[in-house]
């Protein structure tokens, strides 16, 4: 052993071995670092990747849920506006049937009210034409001052107190103190009564129309009450004639207190 170590050259190859050795460790840890290297590098770029990919879906998936979260408010905002129409329609539909029942109503107890008064008109007329001698109704029961006379009065605030109420436009022929006065107490008596009358209008004729007309713009335009109010100014012994007049308002009704001498 002793001969062995002590020979140089033995010494000097087995240097050289382990300096080979050395650097094949160096080469082969060289070697590992950058296969590491690569392969770290590599697990990073497809972490990277599929951390990008994940991102991407995420997106995709969220402006999907988004957009079906849109159309999910439209259809439900739709749904409900739909439904708000129906109810709206249904309850407009109800209105209107009450609305209807009501007017069929007022007219069923005005006409029946009406031919009550105007059978007793009849009565009255005829027993007080037999207590006067042939002195005419308005004669009799005609107040100074006024050219309504009180059964008239009397007849025409009950008949009105039965039916709808109103709009009206009041005129009297213009130098007329008959007509006027008349209309005077016409506006009174349908104000009670709880209709709207505009001011009197005093106009002038060219032929100063006979007793009272009821004047429409057109029959498409006349207002619901018109026919009652016809029939009521019948009924309280009036001589009343209609006409359809396009220089009059639509959707209104005009009276026109004439010449009344016809009337008493």
């Amino acid at each position: 052993m002793d001969s062995w170590w002590n020979n140089l050259d033995s010494l000097s190859a087995f240097n050289t071995w382990m300096e080979i050795l050395t650097l094949l460790a160096a080469a082969l840890t060289l070697i590992c670092v950058v296969l590491l290297w690569r392969n770290g590098n590599a697990m990073v770029r497809h972490l990277i990747d599929r951390e990008r990919r994940a991102s991407k879906r995420i997106k995709a998936v969220e402006k999907t849920a988004e957009q079906i979260r849109r159309e999910l408010l439209a259809t439900q905002q739709s749904q409900d506006i739909a439904d708000q129409q129906r109810r709206l329609a249904q309850m407009d539909a109800e209105t209107l049937r009450k609305e209807m029942q009501t007017v069929r109503n007022r007219y069923r107890d005005a006409e029946g009210a009406l031919k009550n008064r105007i059978d007793e008109l009849k009565d009255i007329g005829s027993s007080t034409q037999g207590t006067t001698q042939g002195a005419s109704i308005s004669e009799t029961y005609r107040d100074p001052g006024s050219t309504l006379d009180s059964q008239q009065k009397r007849m025409l605030s009950k008949l009105l107190k039965t039916g709808p109420k109103g709009e009206i436009d009041i005129i009297s022929v213009l130098d007329d103190p008959d007509s006027h006065q008349a209309a005077i107490e016409m506006k009174s008596i349908f104000e009670r009564q709880g209709w709207n009358c505009q001011d009197i209008v005093q106009s002038a004729f060219t032929n100063p129309p006979q007793g009272i007309v009821l004047v429409i713009h057109s029959k498409q335009t006349a207002p619901s009450y018109a026919k009652f109010l016809q029939r009521t100014l019948t009924g309280a012994g009036l001589p009343v004639s209609a006409q359809i007049n396009n220089k009059y308002r639509e959707w209104s009704l005009s009276i026109i207190v004439g010449q009344l001498d016809i009337m008493g």
